[in-house]
Order: structure tokens, then C-alpha cells, then sequence
């Protein structure tokens, strides 16, 4: 059986002639270059010993690092991505293919096509064939796949900056509100439980939490599922007149989210929905709200 720093090089080779085959740049020696630090990082990967620590000798990363830069100065239609999938087998994981958040529902089902044509080679488990043709057709789709991704992703920042598009939710998040509003209908018996499904629906953990008389849906600022984690670092509070554990009838105040620091302290507040919608339709609104704000500005969150 290979060990992770076989089976890199064996990617990495392969990746080699992806590189001379289907790379495109008008100055064909730079194609040439860049397979041949991938064969020499093929070469270096399981015949060099580990030193301090390391998953990969520090030949190979030079090496690797030198081929990253190349693909980030020019382009050759391939994905500097690729790379961390031929060393994956040591390295332990990846490359991510975050959504775009996309305005336009054109260009977030390019989005949403891309990232399921990733994910299905993924889940296949193309990369880890016996067979060379395989793991060459896999390590060259996805090296297309986020090269698309990548072009794509300019087209949409130009696309959600235009004046018409400011304010708008990203499209993928906005098609689940329809789902969150379902999902509160069914949900009971509280008007926090009401909330906790909708935002069940955008993937978002939710827990219920009180305080001296006092109680909220809280919602981790970094989205973790570990409710002590949650207690513990940045988080949202959302309460009705700070309450989040009311018969749905006795519901009268518009939920409204607050940013808390992980010591506890009120930061500031994010949004309030809007009065006069229905319970089902408010959580949906506030679950669409927060989902944009996790999406847009977690980066605002206070550190843990």
C-alpha cells in the first residue's frame, strides 16, 4: 500500500501532464516550467526524509510553493487549486468552493452548478482510483471546475456591485426563505422554537438560552454546532422584548438580533424585523437576515 507521500508524488506526476497537455500560455516554455517543478516535487515527495514535524519534505514544499507562485503570476486556464488536491494525501484535506454569494439567480445557479460537479468527484472518490486515467481525469476536471469558480467569482462581484443589485441577499439564501417560512409553521410550541426551525432551514445552529428572567435564541457568531461553544465565544442573541419562550399568540415584538462579545458584553445591534408580518413570515425575515450577516460580516465579529 502507498504511503500519503507516494501517493502525492503519484498525483503530482500526473499532474505533470495534465500541465503539458492542457495548458494554455502564449509563452509554451512557462508551460513547460511549470510541469517540470511538478515532477520535481513528484520526484522529492517520498525520497527525501521528514524533518521537524513535517508531512512533506521541505524540498517538495519549496518546490510546490514555486509552482504555486508561477500559477498565481500567470495564467495557464488551470487552477493554482489543483495543487492542494495532488497533496491532499498528506496534507489531510481540500481546497474549499465557498458560494459566490451571487444577487442574480443566473449566475448563482453557475455557482451551484460548479460546486455540485465538485462535490459529485469528490464524493466518488475519483482521486483515489487504482487507475491512472482516473485520477488524471479527476485532478483535471476539478483544476477546470475552480478555474471556472474563479472567473466566475469576478463576474459576480462586478455583477452585486452594480447600483440595482446593492441591498439585495444572495440569491441561494434567498430561495430558502419560502422553506424557512414552512418550517416555522410546523414548529412549536414557543416562538423561539418558531425561530430555531427557521434557521435550521439556512444551516444555522441555534440553541435556546436564558438569563436572570430574561431568554433568547443564541446563535454562535463562527456557526458552531457545540452548544457550550456557543455559550463560550462571540454570539447572537434574538429575543421578542426579551423574551423567546412565548406562546405564539402572545407574540408582539419584532425579533431583534445583538451581537455579543464572548465575555458577554452588547456590542451592537444587528437588525430588527419588520413589524406587522405574520410570526412564521417574521422568523423566516429575521433567519434570512442573519444568514446574510454570517455570510457578509462574521468578519465583524469580535474575537474569541
Amino acid at each position: 500500500m502507498a504511503t500519503p507521500a507516494e501517493a502525492a508524488a503519484r498525483r503530482l506526476t500526473l499532474l505533470a501532464a495534465i500541465v503539458r497537455d492542457r495548458a494554455h500560455h502564449s509563452q509554451p516554455w512557462l508551460i513547460d516550467r511549470l510541469a517540470d517543478l511538478l515532477q520535481d516535487a513528484a520526484a522529492t515527495a517520498p525520497a527525501t526524509p521528514l524533518e521537524n514535524g513535517r508531512r512533506l519534505p521541505a524540498a517538495t514544499l519549496d518546490t510546490l510553493q514555486q509552482a504555486l507562485d508561477l500559477m498565481g503570476e500567470q495564467d495557464f486556464h488551470l487552477s493554482a487549486s489543483v495543487l492542494e488536491y495532488a497533496v491532499a494525501p498528506t496534507l489531510g484535506s481540500v481546497p474549499p468552493m465557498h458560494p459566490l454569494n451571487a444577487v442574480t439567480e443566473e449566475l448563482a445557479l453557475q455557482d451551484f452548478d460548479l460546486q455540485a460537479r465538485r462535490d459529485t468527484v469528490l464524493h466518488d472518490r475519483h482521486l483515489d482510483s487504482d487507475d491512472d486515467a482516473m485520477v488524471t481525469w479527476a485532478l483535471r476536471t476539478l483544476a477546470l471546475l475552480h478555474y471556472r469558480h474563479e472567473r466566475l467569482a469576478a463576474t459576480v462581484a462586478l455583477d452585486n456591485a452594480r447600483p440595482c443589485n446593492q441591498g439585495k441577499p444572495p440569491y441561494h439564501l434567498t430561495v430558502r426563505q419560502h422553506a424557512a417560512h414552512k418550517a416555522a409553521i410546523h414548529a412549536g410550541p414557543t416562538d423561539g422554537a418558531k425561530l430555531i426551525a427557521a434557521l435550521a432551514v439556512f444551516r444555522i445552529p441555534a440553541f435556546f438560552t436564558e438569563d436572570r428572567g430574561a431568554s433568547a435564541v443564541l446563535v454562535a457568531a463562527d456557526g458552531t454546532h457545540d452548544e457550550d461553544e456557543a455559550h463560550a465565544g462571540p454570539r447572537v442573541l434574538l429575543h421578542s422584548g426579551e423574551r423567546a419562550d412565548l406562546p405564539p399568540e402572545r407574540h408582539a415584538q419584532p425579533w431583534t438580533a445583538a451581537l455579543y462579545d464572548k465575555g458577554g458584553e452588547r456590542v451592537k445591534q444587528l437588525f430588527t424585523a419588520p413589524a406587522g408580518l405574520t410570526l412564521d413570515a417574521e422568523c423566516a425575515h429575521a433567519a434570512l437576515c442573519l444568514a446574510v450577516w454570517l455570510a457578509s460580516h462574521a468578519e465583524d465579529a469580535p474575537p474569541a
